[in-house]
Order: C-alpha cells, then sequence, then structure tokens
C-alpha cells in the first residue's frame, strides 16, 4: 500500500492538465477525494482537501472549493454507498473550520417529482448520448422502481444541480468512485460521459490515473481490466 501523504497528495496533483479548467490544480483532488472516500480511506478526505486549500488566502475560493469537495463527495456517494459518503463527509467537516460551512442546502427543496424527472432525463441523455435509449430501457426493465428513482431522484436531485460542480466535474466524481468499486461497465460508461460533458481526453485520463492511484494507495485492489479512455 502506497502512504497516503503529502508525497501522494503532490503526485495526483501534477498528473492533472491544470491550465484547462476554472478550478485550476484542485480538481485532481476532488478525484481524489472520492476515490479515497469510495475505497473506504475517509481519514483521507480531509487531508487532500486541507493540501489542496493551502495558501489559498481568499474566503471566496476556499468556500467554493469547499463546496465543490462536499458536493462531489455527496454525488460519488451514489456509487460508492451512502455510508461510506458519511463517513468522508463527517471527516471533512470536522476539519473545516465553520467559516466554510454550509447551514442550508444548496439545492431546492421544493422542486416537485416531475420537475427533477425532466431535470434527470435531461441529464441522462447528455451523459449517454446515442447509448440513451439502450441503458434507460435496461435500468427501467430490470426494475421499474430503480429506473424511475434514476431519472427523478439519482439523475434529477443529486446529479443534476450544478449549483456546486458542473457536469463535467459530477462526471469525474463518478467515475472516481467507479473505479474504487471495481465497475468497469459503468467506468465505461462515464468516462464517454465527462467527454460529452466538455471533458478533454487528456483531462479525462489524468481522471483515471489520479483515481486509480488513491484508491490502490487506499488498499484497492481490482479483479476487472479498468477501461481506458478511448480516442473518440
Amino acid at each position: 500500500m502506497t502512504s497516503i501523504d503529502s508525497g501522494l497528495f503532490a503526485r495526483l496533483r501534477s498528473l492533472y492538465p491544470a491550465a484547462e479548467t476554472d478550478t485550476g490544480d484542485r480538481t485532481w483532488a476532488l478525484v481524489a477525494a472520492c476515490a479515497f472516500s469510495a475505497a473506504n480511506a475517509p481519514e483521507a478526505v480531509p487531508r487532500v482537501f486541507e493540501y489542496a486549500i493551502e495558501g489559498e488566502a481568499s474566503h471566496e475560493e476556499r468556500l467554493r472549493f469547499a463546496r465543490k469537495m462536499r458536493d462531489a463527495l455527496f454525488k460519488s456517494g451514489m456509487l460508492s454507498g451512502y455510508p461510506k459518503a458519511i463517513n468522508g463527509l463527517v471527516k471533512l467537516h470536522e476539519s473545516t473550520p465553520e467559516d466554510l460551512r454550509d447551514k442550508a442546502p444548496l439545492r431546492s427543496l421544493d422542486a416537485p417529482n416531475q420537475e427533477l424527472q425532466k431535470t434527470g432525463e435531461a441529464l441522462f441523455a447528455s451523459t449517454y448520448g446515442e447509448k440513451t435509449n439502450a441503458v434507460s430501457a435496461l435500468v427501467h426493465d430490470i426494475y421499474p422502481d430503480f429506473g424511475y428513482f434514476c431519472m427523478t431522484f439519482a439523475y434529477g436531485f443529486v446529479y443534476g444541480p450544478t449549483v456546486a460542480l458542473g457536469p463535467a466535474e459530477t462526471s469525474f466524481a463518478m467515475v472516481a468512485a467507479l473505479i474504487a468499486v471495481d465497475v468497469p461497465t459503468q467506468i465505461d460508461w462515464h468516462l464517454q460521459g465527462a467527454r460529452r460533458h466538455g471533458a478533454s481526453i487528456a483531462q479525462i485520463r489524468a481522471v483515471r490515473e489520479i483515481a486509480i492511484e488513491a484508491s490502490r494507495a487506499a488498499g484497492a485492489t481490482w479483479k476487472n481490466t479498468i477501461p481506458e479512455v478511448l480516442e473518440k
């Protein structure tokens, strides 16, 4: 197992093409935190956060990134399991200064289910592209309740809002969690989804590698081959 320390964080940060994103070199930290959380190493989450914001004097930027980190963990928990997301969020919360904590939900709690479903279906389609009909049919066929849940609550309420994370960042959080839990079919879906949401091939390859290295450092092993990022 690789030591989870500042040397690892520096390595993970170096993998991401920082100039390509408005979050600079901190995107690596969102990916690493989600991978650590999903790989059951929640104690690493606040260490990543603290390393990523070290030297940042702007309160606005520190709060913005704290919200991104919380939302990334929340969104990734849909895939890795909410007990793991809870543990990661608890560790992050314990080490977050009071002025960087939120006191109220960022999402609207008043949206009717029909509105959430519409939002979810639109995001689902933009994520899966030409595979939308096939994947939608799959999740509805295997259990109709699950299909409704996916469109309305997973994609509508959890993934859909962009108040903290944009669509590409959401895909990155999903990829990180999926790599940590070793599910190649879904990894491939969301590697491609990240591309559809505007991420570059270089960014997606970096996200894949960061998630692998962070998960490995947390003790993860794989029975399956992790899909590659294809030029498409």
